[in-house]
């Protein structure tokens, strides 16, 4: 008989594998960080994984009670403000739209509106093109700006020269 045979005869199933995001560098000062053996989680999820049921509802108790909490998603919010932004965000406007009070577009909550008046309307976040002057509201749509705007102006100077 052989010994190989028999231990893949036996052999259980493995069960399966959670995979949790664990700090090795910390960047920032407050990652969930479990309170008996110090490890940094990138998510509180994660930690809510790594602790057992008792363990996880003393750090809930210890780390958050003076954090308002989101009822509907148990998310953890320092300030009021926080909280306002989160819930007009995700909860308040699954079925309402803001409106812009200057063009006919809709957005799904008012932070997006008054981002919208400030790029569209105010002008606030121009950005101009250094090459041509050419105006855009978002800055990260100058390098791909630049590109065409560089060749143009090198095929007019090309073209220039065999005149």
């Amino acid at each position: 008989m052989n010994p190989l045979s028999t231990i893949r005869d036996e052999a259980q199933p493995l069960p399966p594998v959670k995979t949790l995001s664990i700090v090795i560098f910390p960047r920032k000062k407050n990652y969930p960080t479990c309170p008996h053996c110090g490890v940094m989680f990138m998510k509180e999820l994660d930690l809510k994984t790594h602790l057992d049921d008792d363990q996880w509802e003393q750090y809930i108790h210890s780390n958050f009670q003076d954090c308002l909490t989101c009822e509907e998603c148990c998310l953890f919010f320092d300030s009021s403000k926080g909280y306002m932004q989160h819930y007009g965000k995700v909860h308040e406007t699954k079925y309402k739209y803001s409106k812009c009070p200057q063009c006919p577009k809709k957005f799904k909550n008012k932070y997006a509106v008054k981002f919208h008046m400030k790029q569209v309307h105010q002008k606030t976040t121009r950005e101009s093109c250094p090459s041509c002057g050419k105006e855009f509201y978002n800055k990260y749509l100058i390098p791909k700006h630049l590109l065409k705007c560089s060749k143009g102006r090198f095929e007019n100077v090309k073209s220039s020269i065999a005149n």
